[in-house]
């Protein structure tokens, strides 16, 4: 892919906000990396929710070589659909490349990308010029849903009934997680580290087990009670809980982390077992791997809801299909 002749191959799309600050911290070394390499380049900075799908449509538009996100999870997530959403094969796509500067931040982690600028910054140089040793073919996961507005933090479902399609990097999770996702994005930043925990802890008190039908690649059938399905890319979500620890974005299969039916006591232990990835030795927890799967609901308590990499989608019927090394992504 050829660069547009009046604009650099490189573009940023950075979420200013993300990240109790952390772009502050993190930009000013990484311009003064770029600027020691004389790598021209354009940022483009988001001021709404879903901006960074549009500068990252429009970056691959102008002919960017490689698109960079600068923000969490949910930055990384934006841009990815940005370019996803254009139906080219992967090879017609431009790279993707990540700084980390979020609350999370679990897809760096989980690839153990480097943080240092300098590095970073070669790792983008090496890839313009062609070194495909800094290139990393990724899966991504497809989802479809009937879309959700979420109103004061609740759920309000909308009049459309037809389904709705989005990607996702490191991982979605339907049950309880939309919840605690909700309430991380409204609690505090001050609390940090414990962010996820708390969320967790509180959302708990009022969550009740769901009974759904999960579908699998094989066509065979599991009608089960759980409180939460998380489908992974990647081992780590939530700010560095190991939910999927065995997860390999790489592999062109979903690691399926199922939590069934649980006392109010054993799922709260979940909220620190699952940091080390503990809580898989519980026998209300299982995995699977597997290309595909459908979940909806079967009791009658209402729809059962969706984040995926941690932005708040939809509500079930849900359909994931692994879309395998969709991106190539650099570091």
């Amino acid at each position: 892919m050829s660069g547009h002749p009046s604009r650099p191959a490189l573009h940023f799309v950075a979420h200013a906000g993300a990240g109790r600050g952390a772009f502050a911290r993190r930009w000013p070394p990484m311009a003064a990396a770029l600027a020691e390499r004389r790598l021209e380049h354009v940022v483009a900075l988001t001021s709404r929710a879903g901006e960074a799908t549009d500068l990252a449509r429009r970056a691959a538009d102008d002919g960017a070589r490689l698109v960079v996100a600068v923000g969490g999870d949910g930055t990384l997530h934006e841009v990815a659909n940005g370019l996803l959403a254009s139906g080219r094969p992967t090879d017609e796509l431009p790279l993707v490349g990540l700084v980390a500067a979020g609350r999370g931040s679990d897809y760096a982690r989980g690839a153990s990308m480097p943080a240092d600028p300098a590095t970073l910054v070669d790792r983008f140089a090496r890839a313009l010029d062609g070194d495909p040793s800094v290139l990393h073919a990724v899966d991504a996961g497809e989802v479809r849903y009937r879309p959700t507005h979420w109103v004061a933090g609740r759920p309000v479902d909308g009049p459309a009934s037809e389904l709705t399609r989005r990607w996702f990097v490191n991982a979605a999770g339907m049950g309880i997680s939309p919840f605690i996702a909700q309430r991380v994005s409204r609690f505090p930043a001050r609390l940090g580290a414990y962010l996820y925990t708390v969320a967790g802890l509180v959302t708990i008190v009022d969550w009740r087990d769901r009974l759904v039908e999960l579908t699998w690649d094989d066509r065979s059938r599991d009608d089960v009670r759980i409180e939460s399905v998380e489908v992974a890319l990647g081992p780590f979500e939530g700010g560095g809980m190991r939910v999927a620890p065995d997860a390999d974005p790489s592999d062109g299969l979903f690691d399926v982390v199922t939590v069934g039916a649980s006392s109010r006591l054993e799922t709260l232990t979940f909220s620190w077992r699952i940091r080390t990835g503990d809580h898989l030795r519980s026998p209300r927890v299982s995995v699977r791997r597997t290309r595909s799967l459908t979940l909806r609901a079967l009791d009658d308590r209402g729809a059962i809801y969706l984040q995926a990499d941690g932005e708040l989608l939809g509500r079930d019927p849900f359909a994931f299909d692994v879309a395998p090394s969709a991106l190539r992504l650099v570091w």
